[in-house]
């Protein structure tokens, strides 16, 4: 349908991105000249201890910060990520034309079963209301107050992965002083062994220690704020394809002009599409 959403399958980007950063991360790693083996010096950024206080700490300071419900939706949220939703404007203003053509000539209560047939909920849902309700603040307020609960339910989801990406740096910077502490205390300068060998072992105490803000930031760079903006940006798309349908409704409510309707329709729509669309009309 022209009105409805386009579902493109798997939007790869999310996991595609994240893999290649960590590739990337791994290659730089194995550029490093030193005269250890690959696998050895990738032992050295491994840490399970600095893994559980950078990420346990970023989870339980997101559930100290926004409502528990929000931290149960991550896996959820996540999902969101690696879908691919489009959203075709121009096909629905044209529906809109279309409607508006015949709202004009057969009366609102005509588009009644033309709502039936489109499979966009909220579309659907606004212009049967459209057909029997008279008063347009009323059917505009209907419309707002649904918006505006899809843009806070958006704005939660990235709202958390931003307090995760602002966080994890702190953790792990945490983390590395939580390791110097115990590094200093732990260092004997008496006992049997050479000076060397124990400032040896103090800066490999010290590496270890620097671990945690490594993960920190790749958790918070890598992950956590790109989720955000991607988020924010699916918000942005699915919110404009709502504004479009409800004014749309509105007009077509108000009986205007087909022309009319378009020209303030696409109003909404991203200048490079309107650049493909005449394009598309000059090949044509």
């Amino acid at each position: 349908m022209a009105s409805e959403k386009r579902k493109l399958g798997k939007d790869l980007g999310t996991p595609i991105g994240i893999v290649s950063g960590l590739i990337i991360i791994l290659i730089g790693i194995y550029l490093q000249k030193t005269s250890a083996t690959f696998p050895q010096k990738l032992n050295w950024f491994v840490s399970t201890s600095a893994l559980f206080i950078v990420f346990g700490s970023t989870v339980a300071a997101a559930m100290v910060a926004i409502p528990f419900n929000s931290i149960k939706t991550i896996p959820a949220v996540v999902g969101i990520t690696v879908r691919s939703l489009a959203f075709d404007y121009l096909s629905i203003i044209d529906k809109m034309l279309e409607l508006a053509a015949i709202g004009r000539k057969d009366g609102l209560f005509a588009l009644e079963k033309h709502a039936r047939e489109i499979e966009d909920p909220f579309f659907s849902n606004y212009l049967e209301q459209a057909t029997f309700e008279r008063d347009a603040k009323k059917l505009k307020s209907n419309m707002d107050m649904e918006m505006n609960n899809i843009m806070s339910r958006h704005e939660a989801g990235a709202e958390l992965f931003t307090f995760m990406g602002t966080y994890s740096p702190a953790f792990g910077m945490m983390g590395t002083v939580i390791g110097l502490i115990v590094m200093m205390y732990g260092f004997d300068t008496g006992g049997s062994g050479s000076v060397a060998e124990k400032f040896a072992d103090l800066l490999q105490g010290m590496a270890t220690a620097l671990i945690t803000t490594l993960y920190g930031v790749v958790f918070a760079n890598l992950i956590f704020l790109p989720i955000a903006a991607k988020l924010e940006r699916r918000s942005i798309n699915e919110l404009r394809h709502k504004e479009i349908v409800a004014q749309g409704i509105l007009m077509l409510h108000a009986k205007e002009h087909p022309i009319l309707i378009k020209e303030k329709l696409m109003n909404f729509v991203p200048k490079e599409l309107k650049r493909k669309k005449i394009k598309e009309k000059d090949s044509d």
